[in-house]
């Protein structure tokens, strides 16, 4: 592969407020809403989730400008939201500067995300892109405002790639049975330097090599831990491991899903 992620950016926003107004018995104009002004009354019940849009509007305003106007725009997620209307991929295409190949990925779970880069790659190795984005989106469950569980709030990554040289080069996208997750992290453990192991929401650090490697556990968010991790800590890990893994893994299956990052120099 000669993809090469440029930038990432996230962003964890807690479920908003239900834009519906639950007035008492009204009439007339009382009731009516003009658009593009707030209720005069409260909203009922708890917050709603951000959704998709919302939350690709706020990874879109983060974005540098050199990174806008890509050629190939994927999109993905493992929760739909619950009152999606928009065609999300077209709609962050748009905001990116329109003229990109845009489409979603979903019913892949954990799976998602990494089988877009599988994509990004084959379109670049044919000719087709050289300058991509892919979100990773995560929408709250519908009832999170009501529970005290730890329920994940709405979450988003957008990732950025190119194909220009420099550390990011993505390495390998590969999916593993439980059984050989151990050994596949073993093998990527370089000769100079040591091997970081981002490992997302229940994933056995077990599995990390004991010598030479150094793991890094996402604590939240089920779809974006270690996306969001990645966005948050790239700068830093660029410049201190020569090698950098992301690890999901299914809880169902126990598939794993890693991406091999080359960061820096061996």
């Amino acid at each position: 592969m000669t993809l090469r992620l440029l930038t990432a950016v996230s962003v964890l926003k807690p479920s908003v407020p239900n834009t519906v107004s639950s007035p008492p018995a009204a009439s007339g104009d009382d009731a009516v809403v003009a658009v593009g002004e707030a209720p005069e009354h409260e909203p009922a019940g708890p917050p709603a989730p951000a959704g998709h849009t919302r939350l690709v509007d706020l990874l879109a305003e983060q974005l540098p400008e050199s990174v806008m106007g890509p050629d190939l725009v994927l999109l993905t997620y493992a929760r739909p939201e619950d009152s999606g209307f928009k065609t999300v991929a077209s709609y962050l295409n748009l905001r990116t500067g329109g003229d990109a190949h845009s489409f979603a990925l979903c019913g892949q779970d954990l799976g998602a995300p990494f089988s877009a880069l599988r994509v990004a790659d084959a379109y670049e190795r044919t000719g087709q892109s050289s300058k991509s984005l892919l979100a990773v989106l995560d929408c709250a469950p519908t009832d999170a405002a009501e529970r005290f569980d730890g329920a994940p709030a709405d979450s988003g990554v957008l990732l950025a790639f190119d194909t220009s040289p420099g550390p990011g080069t993505v390495d390998t996208v590969v999916s593993v049975g439980s059984t050989e997750l151990a050994a596949r992290l073993a093998k990527l453990v370089p000769d100079s330097g040591r091997l970081l192991v981002v490992l997302g929401p229940g994933v056995d650090p077990g599995a990390v090599p004991a010598q030479g490697a150094d793991p890094h556990t996402c604590s939240e968010g089920y779809a974006t831990g270690v996306w969001s991790a990645l966005a948050q800590h790239w700068t830093q890990w660029q410049s201190t491991y020569p090698v950098v893994v992301l690890c999901a893994t299914e809880p169902d299956s126990g598939t794993s899903h890693l991406l091999v990052l080359r960061a820096a120099a061996e």
